[in-house]
């Protein structure tokens, strides 16, 4: 991983970053009180209509269905303009109670997409079960499928072009990595992905 803040190489369990400093704590009593979100979409900035949030949640629960271990959490909101984005993302990721209390470390497979509704920008992140599997390659491809939509300020487009991007950036990591590690014939990985078996889980297996 890498820090929020400065992007230098990072350990989980570092209490703060070696290179800038930054940690948790210090994004605490920069940012304040963190909001407490619900997923699959917190609309705190109020600009999904009724109908456009529910096709959005259907295809983020489709992604989820086919992936049952993940899940995918969606904030709307206007970021304070002093405010980085990234370590700003990095704190709401943790302190904004879109995981429960056992899902730390390798537990979490969350993936947050946050966007800034004052400036159209979006980032990701996922959590340190999913950094295996997903990397930023894979993630800015997510990031690349809702830009046009935000630029249009379609809010609910812009969340089902990142989740399907993601369903199929998964579905190509379930066909490439039995085959890079040669321990699984690839048709049984492509057979769990298309019926919905649990294919991620079958790739932590490997570690």
């Amino acid at each position: 991983m890498r820090c929020p803040a400065c992007r230098a190489p990072s350990i989980e369990t570092d209490a703060a970053c070696r290179q800038c400093g930054f940690s948790l704590e210090l994004a605490d009593r920069t940012f304040g009180i963190a909001p407490s979100l619900q997923g699959p979409i917190a609309d705190t900035a109020g600009v999904l209509g009724a109908f456009a949030q529910r096709r959005a949640v259907h295809v983020i629960e489709e992604v989820e269905r086919r992936f049952p271990q993940l899940s995918i959490a969606v904030v709307l909101m206007d970021v304070p303009h002093q405010a980085p984005l990234l370590p700003y993302a990095f704190w709401l990721f943790n302190r904004g109670s879109l995981s429960s209390a056992v899902e730390k470390g390798g537990a979490n497979h969350l993936v947050m997409l946050l966007v800034d509704t004052s400036t159209d920008q979006a980032i990701t992140m996922v959590g340190y079960g999913l950094e295996p599997f997903l990397q930023e390659v894979h993630l800015q491809s997510c990031l690349q499928a809702a830009e046009q939509p935000l630029r249009r300020r379609r809010f609910a487009q812009a969340i089902e072009s990142f989740a399907r991007e993601l369903d199929r950036q998964l579905v190509e990591m379930c066909r490439l990595v039995p085959k890079q590690f040669g321990l699984v014939p690839e048709s049984q990985w492509l057979n769990a992905c298309a019926t919905g078996e649990d294919a991620l889980g079958m790739a932590e297996n490997l570690y």
